[in-house]
């Protein structure tokens, strides 16, 4: 089983080493409309939509905002768990025509950027064995066919925030990529992180990612740490903390995140809450490959670690069945061939990974409420 999860790290989740170009690194904006201060210390400027960092990738150079998707973005699920609402989101919006970018210092930057390129790790392409130690996933994968281009995916995400070390990150993620081809692939993701390289703190943080690799060197970045995704929601913003958390012995909060793309457009928008919210997209321009759909679709939780130990997964805990104290991702969502709408994938579309100490399972359909569901993490080793 540690072999297959090696393997499947290699083909869906892994970088070999490029050389770093075109990332596009952002830097504190100047004269913004509005500046936040935030309960968490953070800073946000509202900068203009037109004129946000992400616009400044050379890609980008005659790009126009896209302000809404151009399918419908109503939807009624709600969460199977908890009554009261996720807090995610500034408490004061940034004024209209305006989107909040956090504030980075010039050395947060390029520790960010150091972050993003270390926790690509290096494989052996002959014995599929990491060249670093410390990478471990638990999680659904779907399996391989040629046939099957995955045009969105979707999930409802529990929310804890597990300890991590400056040298380690924990996530749950939703994941998308472009091709299977070690050396050119493109992948989007979403979902929570722990991660104080990063961030500078131990909080559970909506993140974003993105990674176009082509002919030995990449770009890409989290969140907003370079420019590339558009924000076109003036209250939220990758990088955000959560503000209630899950916890083992008290209330459960999750929420629900999506990656669809616009098949008029062929941006990759993202959405998060009930009603689907659009926080903003992935430009099409960014990459090869992901035009016709992405070939492989992936969630579950990633835990890296420079030192021998392992940070905990999930909740910290796995308890076969357990829905109370195990991390789960409920809602799970792909689209069949030829067909834009998000359903529960079919019984045999995915397959369950799970390496050393952290652990999946209880994957299966169980109601209209929880739809396709699993449960995934572990204590660490």
């Amino acid at each position: 089983m540690i072999k297959f999860a090696v393997l499947i790290f290699a083909v869906s989740l892994v970088l070999h080493q490029p050389e770093v170009k075109g990332t596009g690194l952002s830097r504190p904006v100047n004269n913004p409309i509005k500046t936040i201060k935030t309960e968490y210390g953070d800073i946000y400027d509202c900068v203009d939509i037109h004129k946000q960092p992400a616009l400044e990738h050379p890609l980008l150079k005659d790009h126009k905002v896209q302000m809404m998707p151009s399918f419908a973005v109503r939807r009624k699920s709600m969460s199977p768990t908890i009554t009261d609402s996720i807090k995610l989101g500034l408490e004061t919006p940034c004024p209209r025509g305006t989107v909040p970018i956090r504030r980075t210092s010039d050395q947060e930057l390029l520790k960010a950027q150091s972050a993003f390129y270390m926790h690509h790790f290096a494989f052996d392409t002959n014995s599929n064995e990491p060249v670093a130690p410390g990478v471990d996933f638990a999680g659904i994968i779907s399996t391989q066919d040629a046939s099957k281009k995955y045009r969105g995916a979707g999930g409802r995400l529990a929310i804890y925030q597990p300890f991590a070390q400056p040298n380690q990150f924990s996530l749950s993620m939703i994941l998308l990529q472009s091709v299977t081809t070690v050396g050119q692939r493109a992948i989007i993701r979403t979902g929570w992180m722990v991660n104080p390289l990063v961030y500078g703190d131990t909080r559970s943080r909506f993140f974003t990612s993105w990674t176009q690799e082509k002919s030995g060197s990449s770009s890409g970045c989290y969140d907003l740490l370079c420019s590339g995704f558009v924000v076109v929601d003036k209250q939220f913003t990758p990088g955000i903390p959560f503000g209630n958390i899950s916890t083992i012995s008290g209330p459960k909060f999750d929420d629900w995140m999506m990656i669809k793309q616009d098949l008029r457009t062929g941006h990759w928008w993202l959405m998060v809450l009930d009603d689907n919210r659009p926080i903003g997209y992935w430009p099409i321009e960014l990459f090869d490959g992901f035009e016709n759909g992405a070939g492989l679709a992936s969630w579950g939780g990633w835990v890296y670690s420079q030192s021998p130990g392992s940070p905990a997964m999930g909740s910290g805990y796995y308890v076969d069945k357990d829905y109370e104290k195990t991390c789960y991702i409920a809602q799970v969502s792909v689209n069949n061939p030829g067909d834009p709408k998000l359903v529960s994938p079919d019984e045999s579309s995915v397959q369950v990974l799970q390496s050393r100490c952290y652990q999946a399972g209880d994957n299966s359909f169980f109601d209209v409420s929880w739809g396709y569901r699993f449960l995934f993490g572990g204590a660490g080793c």
